[in-house]
């Protein structure tokens, strides 16, 4: 809703509301007079009652999953936020520069961190300090803080791929177009904030938290990168699970395992249908997890 819409209700919607909200109270009383509870059946519900779960850490899931934190450690997943430093930070800052439509941006560091001088908020040429990195392959950006709580997205980009591809150069996301400071798609506007555009897909646990009434972010996240509970949902269940299982002796029933997101399917084949010439999976799927947990940053 913009701050200028305005959510209004006639007389008659009212009415009905009212007729309605009171059906629901007596439909609820009525069930609350007739209900009984045998004596200790209130206690061995709260059995079936599940913890939520919450954010552990991917450390703590590399304790026992040492082969797949492997696999993940310096993936795209594990690269796609970083601080900037010496050991992050891929494009020439020594004093370089990158035209476009004439608007000259210089790139330098000073005594460990990077900077950019180029077109701000209001059109004149400023210096920012770079905060983080953001991706690695085939390009990787770079994100200024601002007042507010605000990360901006640098419009101006490095190609990570090797020279001899065309790479190990600077280069502007939008290189057919002049995109001025009054531009929404300018890198200090809307659309370039890595609050609100960015942030979900390339950090785990992510809380925008934008203060309407002060116009600012308090963003917040559990880890800086795609760690494992970005895909797999909060873990403190699954350790708990893990943990209970380490010290008894009993058989577990928990199929679920105290996972968030199972995305384990059952076995399958693919089977080349002869008339149509398209591949059918035996059996077919019964879920669309996978589609859910990867599509919503992967479909974009």
């Amino acid at each position: 809703m913009t701050r200028t819409q305005l959510v209004v209700f006639t007389r008659s919607t009212l009415r009905l509301l009212g007729i309605c909200t009171a059906v629901l109270v007596v439909a609820f009383m009525s069930g609350c007079r007739n209900t009984t509870i045998p004596n200790g059946e209130l206690e061995r519900s709260t059995d079936f009652v599940a913890t939520p779960a919450t954010f552990v850490g991917s450390q703590e899931c590399s304790t026992c999953h040492m082969q797949e934190t492997q696999l993940w450690s310096s993936s795209h997943h594990d690269l796609a936020m970083q601080a900037a430093n010496s050991d992050t930070v891929l494009a020439n800052f020594d004093e370089t520069t990158f035209t476009h439509f004439g608007v000259t941006s210089a790139f330098s560091k000073r005594n460990g961190e990077y900077f950019v001088r180029t077109e701000g908020q209001d059109g004149t040429l400023e210096q920012y300090p770079i905060a983080y990195t953001f991706g690695v392959d085939p390009l990787q950006q770079y994100l200024i803080e601002f007042p507010g709580g605000r990360v901006q997205a640098l419009s101006i980009a490095w190609d990570s791929r090797p020279g001899d591809a065309g790479g190990q150069r600077w280069f502007h996301l939008y290189p057919d177009e002049r995109i001025t400071y009054d531009d929404p798609l300018h890198w200090t506007n809307h659309y370039q904030n890595w609050n609100f555009m960015c942030s979900e897909c390339h950090s785990t646990n992510v809380d925008k938290n934008f203060i309407f009434d002060e116009d600012r972010y308090e963003t917040t996240w559990s880890e800086i990168d795609v760690s494992c509970e970005a895909c797999h949902g909060p873990a403190s269940n699954h350790v708990a699970w893990a943990e209970a299982a380490a010290v008894t002796s009993e058989v577990n029933t928990d199929t679920s395992k105290g996972l968030t997101f199972g995305l384990k399917n059952a076995p399958a084949a693919w089977i080349i249908d002869i008339d149509t010439g398209l591949a059918t999976r035996t059996p077919p799927r019964e879920k669309r997890t996978e589609i859910e947990t990867c599509a919503r940053c992967h479909s974009r």
